[in-house]
């Protein structure tokens, strides 16, 4: 295989990684869970709700519905400027998650059956011990975004905010 070949498998296992982990942290902040943001997502009513209107595609209206309520209570903790987040990353990567969205069939199959078990199993593999922190926390400068190692030291956040009951905003400075 040649390096230019790689290199793009590289980046479409690090775009799965990414969208796993919003929807494990969007799952797990949704109302009827950990109450962080006011949306309920992936509730069996939102699901009869968009199906009808976006058939076969409802998961990707799901998804950036999540990513969206997410994104604002984010954002509204964070603030908006010189910081990026799990669900605010540069323009260019979130074009590129939303072609993965919509070209993996895997990434559909993650998107219709995540429930609160396997997200919780999504963020604890990520094999990132982290002592949580309440409220917003930088993790890094947005350099970090480069490598792959990020989406675990979120994710150890994250995993650790949910047990520990409180709310954790990691982000990454210097946008």
């Amino acid at each position: 295989m040649s390096e230019p070949e790689q290199s793009v498998l590289e980046s479409s296992a690090n775009l799965a990684a990414i969208v796993k982990v919003r929807l494990a942290v969007g799952l797990l902040g949704e109302q009827d869970r950990g109450n962080w943001w006011p949306s309920l997502w992936f509730t069996s009513n939102a699901a009869a709700f968009v199906t009808p209107i976006y058939g076969n595609r409802a998961y990707v209206a799901r998804y950036h519905g999540l990513v969206e309520a997410a994104r604002r209570v984010h954002d509204s903790r964070i603030g908006v400027g010189q910081a990026l987040h799990l669900f605010r990353l540069p323009e260019s990567m979130e074009r590129r998650l939303h072609h993965a969205m919509i070209a993996d069939p895997a990434l559909e199959a993650e998107a219709n059956v995540i429930d609160e078990g396997k997200a919780e199993a999504i963020l604890s593999d990520t094999e990132m011990t982290v002592v949580g922190s309440a409220g917003p926390i930088c993790v890094g400068s947005v350099r970090e975004l480069d490598k792959s190692e990020w989406i675990n030291l979120v994710a150890g956040h994250y995993l650790a905010a949910f047990k520990s009951g409180q709310q954790s905003f990691p982000y990454f400075s210097g946008a």
